[in-house]
């Protein structure tokens, strides 16, 4: 308590020197109009004559008491707290002997004494009321010798104003009242300073408990950071994750097409809708590389129209895109033009990315993917293409070594007619079709004429030549759905699903003269051959698979009996 009673007179003391040089032009002000108040009622109330020497004296303590308290406020503003204390306590002394003297040598001047004691009330209200005491006894000392002074001195001025005992008694109950008065104030004033301080204490304890809310705050917005930071960390992390996931189902497809698809065409379908799904292009285009100088041909595209198809085709092997089909490099650009471009003509297309297939170091072809928004792709879209892309070449690489273990397995390796073994499969087959929907099914059996003989001569290099030469040209004129065969040595069978036994007939004879105007040479030797047709068709003259074979074998021998170069029809059955 003590430390708060300093602290409010600290504050206090400093306030009061805040506002004393106010207080001090107000003290002026004061004393000039009692001073003015004495001068008219000693003129023209008590009607004594003017005189100046009291004026005189006036004035000169009135100007002692400015240039006290001038003097007391400008050393106050530069000394330090313990020598304005000191200071402001000798002038304070200084200005009270001052007031009281000036006070004493006016007519009415018992009247007006506690203006002396104003001071004091400052300095009650500064240092506490038992502070205040020695300056008030000291006020009231002073008066009673200044009073008695200026009653001897100034006898004859102050006739009717009061003296002696009455003067005593006035001026005992004047300082009575007023130490009644400061010690009041003083009590009030101290509990208001106290409460006031004791507000301040609460204050900054407030102001402590908000720094720590504040700090606090910070925490928790710290923490709340970290949080949103974790989040979005957690975000990315679910986004890359979502996307790894998507790529890994997208590779799992891929994976089970390569397993599953061994037909190049239907396989590239496949992955070419996959594309199209996971990226979100608005077109995808597959070429494949061919030939010796490994030209791009578009093997399976998105684009429906025919014309814009055509450009792409047309303008597919571009300068532009040799980066990929040449060096085997991945390209983006999101800010296609028709110009750098061309096979992008009429489809509106501002982005496009485009990766090799790559196998064993070797280009097999490229994906495109076309978007028609500029700035659709990034590095990323290119990557997960790129790791496609490696399926795909897989995929095409193992689409190739399928299709040339089935050729293998099904084709002869001199004609590229099929063999023997996959003909009597399919046989089985297309007839069960035939007795399922009751449609027609033809068998045609030829074989070369004198073939032996032609061999003798010639020499087998060149009777290979006859043998590739006549399969070349029979199954350029075959229709997709027949099969055609090497059924042993030079005999050659052809499976015609719904043909009649006419149309197979037919279909013979134009064979038997095709082959006949065939022109076989190696540069070295050149000659023409000749072959006997035999032809049956289920229902008409055989009624199972076998009997197929039986009765156009018989056909074929009744055609090289009756001299060869002919075709002969199997009789209808009973």
């Amino acid at each position: 308590m003590d430390i708060i009673d300093h602290e409010s007179n600290e504050k206090t003391y400093t306030n009061y020197m805040k506002y004393e040089h106010g207080i001090t032009k107000t003290g002026w002000i004061i004393f000039v109009f009692l001073i003015l108040e004495d001068v008219l009622v000693r003129l023209f109330v008590v009607k004594q004559p003017s005189d100046l020497s009291n004026i005189i004296f006036q004035g000169l303590l009135l100007s002692i008491y400015i240039i006290l308290s001038i003097f007391k406020v400008s050393h106050a503003k530069n000394t330090s707290t313990n020598q304005k204390r000191k200071i402001f306590d000798l002038i304070k002394v200084f200005e009270i002997i001052t007031i009281v003297t000036l006070i004493s040598t006016m007519y009415h001047g018992v009247f007006f004494h506690f203006v002396a004691l104003l001071p004091i009330t400052f300095i009650s209200l500064t240092k506490g009321f038992r502070k205040a005491i020695p300056y008030i006894l000291l006020s009231f000392a002073f008066q009673m010798v200044a009073n008695l002074v200026a009653s001897t001195l100034l006898q004859g001025n102050m006739e009717n104003n009061i003296n002696g005992v009455p003067f005593v008694i006035i001026s005992i109950v004047q300082y009575l009242l007023f130490v009644l008065f400061c010690y009041i104030w003083s009590g009030i004033y101290n509990e208001y300073v106290r409460s006031e301080e004791e507000n301040n204490i609460l204050i900054d304890r407030l102001g402590d408990k908000y720094v720590q809310l504040e700090q606090a705050k910070k925490e928790i917005q710290s923490h709340y950071d970290k949080l949103i930071k974790s989040s979005n960390q957690l975000e990315e992390t679910n986004s890359r994750l979502t996307a790894s996931l998507a790529e890994f189902y997208t590779l799992q497809q891929i994976s089970q097409a390569i397993t599953s698809i061994f037909d190049m065409n239907e396989l590239l379908k496949f992955v070419n809708d996959v594309i199209i799904g996971v990226m979100g292009v608005s077109h995808s285009t597959i070429a494949l590389c061919y030939g010796p100088q490994n030209k791009l041909k578009v093997q399976v595209s998105s684009i429906f129209d025919k014309k814009d198809l055509a450009i792409v085709s047309d303008f597919i092997n571009c300068d532009i895109l040799k980066p990929s089909t040449e060096g085997g490099h991945s390209m983006i650009d999101n800010a296609v033009t028709e110009e750098d471009y061309p096979f992008t003509r009429g489809r509106n297309i501002k982005a496009m990315i485009c990766v090799p297939l790559l196998a064993k170091g070797k280009t097999l072809g490229i994906v495109l993917i076309e978007h028609s928004f500029k700035d659709a792709f990034d590095d990323e879209n290119m990557r997960l293409l790129e790791v496609i892309s490696q399926q795909v070449s897989i995929a095409i690489e193992n689409a190739r070594l399928y299709q040339q273990m089935h050729d293998l397995a099904t084709l002869d390796g001199l004609t590229g007619a099929y063999n023997r073994l996959y003909f009597n499969d399919k046989l089985q087959e297309e007839f069960k079709n035939a007795q399922a929907k009751g449609h027609d099914l033809s068998f045609i059996i030829f074989d070369i004429d004198h073939f032996k003989k032609f061999n003798d001569t010639y020499g087998h290099l060149f009777g290979d030549l006859v043998l590739k030469t006549l399969s070349s040209y029979i199954m350029k004129t075959l229709r997709k759905e027949d099969i055609y065969a090497r059924y042993g040595g030079e005999e050659f069978v052809i499976l015609m699903p719904y043909t009649t036994l006419e149309q197979a007939k037919e279909k013979a004879e134009d064979l038997r003269m095709g082959v006949s105007q065939l022109n076989i040479t190696d540069r070295v030797v050149s000659a023409s051959v000749t072959i006997s047709v035999g032809v049956s068709t289920y229902p008409e003259t055989a009624g199972r698979a076998q009997e197929l074979i039986s009765t156009a074998d018989d056909a074929l021998y009744e055609a090289k009996h009756a001299g060869r170069n002919l075709v002969r029809v199997a009789k209808p059955r009973n």
